[in-house]
């Protein structure tokens, strides 16, 4: 629970140097050792702060992380440029200018890492995937509504496979960043092209 949402105690103020150091603790933490063992304690220690510091902020290792992953990813509003490709074009940039390096080149490891902790990927898919994943949702809705795409698009698929496609790169590539800028506007050229001779 953060502090926006936490209810104020009587005592000392919270220190906001704290929070920031408790969440780049986590970051820092799970870039070491990966989400499984990442823990309160340890994050705690890294943070030099005691555990009742962060309980008082974030319920759960699941909540403050999911924090930390959205400082390092903050997720635009849905561009409205006229056109569908514009549309792709303009969030891709967005998306890579509100994300730093580090977190282009981890966060795909890190939802690989929470693949068997249900309640750790639900909290990076909630702070990663789902916002982005509803603004390509968003764009393409759009495109079908001013008839610029098909109307039996399969808006879940397409989307899928646009930002399916960055997570894959990254993945494959062993954390290579550069073709990101361009990859999704590629990915909709050839959909828009298709396939077929």
């Amino acid at each position: 629970m953060s502090d926006a949402t936490d209810t104020r105690r009587p005592g000392r103020p919270r220190s906001p140097e704290a929070h920031a150091a408790i969440l780049r603790a986590a970051m820092e933490l799970a870039l070491e050792g990966g989400l499984r063992g990442l823990s309160m304690e340890a994050i705690a220690a890294r943070a030099g702060v005691g555990k009742a510091t962060i309980y008082r902020r974030w319920k759960s290792k699941e909540a403050l992380f999911a924090e930390a992953v959205q400082q390092m990813a903050r997720t635009p509003e849905a561009p409205d440029t006229g056109t569908v490709r514009g549309d792709v074009e303009t969030s891709t940039k967005a998306v890579l200018d509100g994300m730093t390096r580090e977190a282009l080149r981890i966060m795909p490891r890190l939802l690989a890492d929470a693949a068997d902790d249900p309640a750790l990927l639900a909290a990076m898919q909630d702070a990663l995937l789902t916002p982005r994943r509803a603004m390509i949702g968003e764009i393409l809705r759009r495109g079908v509504a001013r008839g610029e795409l098909r109307a039996d698009l399969d808006v879940e698929l397409v989307t899928h496979l646009l930002f399916g496609s960055a997570i894959a790169h990254v993945l494959m590539s062993g954390g290579d960043t550069t073709a990101l800028v361009d990859l999704p506007l590629r990915v909709f050229d050839t959909l828009a092209a298709g396939i077929t001779r």
